[in-house]
């Protein structure tokens, strides 16, 4: 009987202890669960490695720089200031059609007595070319309506082009390329001008017509020196 508790005793010892184990590392568990696991925790980097944002520098961004030249336009200097009114009028607006109010402004002021011949010769020879630039331009908006009379509206009827309107197309590519050769050296900005009015007009022929010749690919808009000397600076 004595043998009997002492046995029963000594299991009852071996389970207390094997319960007390298991509580000590479900504890231990539980309190590795509640804490942030070592990779999430935050890192610090060493004070001697540290680099602050303002130590950064993008030196290929800082060193970008946009340069502009005063005499990019090069546009003929004008004193008086009803033909530079008449002048900037001109350069500003579209050449489609110019307005009989500025006809008039225009004539006035070349028909004044100045000191400025030079500007003057500059307004008359602006004035020619708004005045060309609006028949020339007429003829290749007619030009342009032949073309989509005949494709339609979708390009449904595309056939062979026929050798009457061929040969206006020619004969319109011929006289634009002559009129901006006629212009010198110091007429850039003109020869720009023209370019921007006539070019857009030009290259919706081009885009009309399959095969045409690669001649055409020197029609620009803009001119082949870009917008330095933009006419729209001209109303200021």
């Amino acid at each position: 009987m004595g043998l009997v508790l002492r046995l029963l005793s000594s299991s009852a010892r071996r389970s207390l202890r094997s319960l007390r184990s298991a509580a000590s590392f479900s504890s231990a568990a539980a309190s590795r669960l509640r804490s942030p696991p070592p990779a999430l925790l935050p890192f610090a980097a060493p004070a001697a490695h540290r680099i602050k944002v303002s130590d950064c520098s993008l030196p290929l961004m800082l060193s970008l720089k946009r340069t502009f030249s005063v005499n990019t336009s090069q546009l003929p200097r004008i004193t008086d200031p009803d033909i530079e009114s008449a002048f900037k009028d001109l350069m500003a607006m579209s050449w489609d059609e110019i307005p009989d109010s500025l006809v008039n402004e225009t004539k006035k002021a070349l028909s004044k007595s100045t000191d400025d011949k030079a500007g003057q010769e500059a307004l008359a020879n602006i004035f020619r070319a708004a005045e060309a630039s609006v028949e020339f331009g007429a003829v290749l908006v007619s030009l342009r309506m032949a073309l989509d009379d005949l494709c339609g509206v979708t390009g449904e009827n595309v056939a062979r082009l026929p050798e009457y309107l061929e040969d206006a197309i020619k004969a319109a590519y011929k006289r634009y390329m002559t009129y901006l050769e006629s212009f010198g050296p110091d007429e850039a900005y003109l020869r720009k001008k023209v370019e921007t009015e006539l070019g857009t007009k030009m290259i919706h022929l081009k885009m009309r017509c399959s095969g045409i010749g690669s001649e055409w690919g020197k029609i620009t808009l803009l001119g082949t020196s870009g917008i330095s000397g933009s006419y729209i600076e001209q109303r200021a």
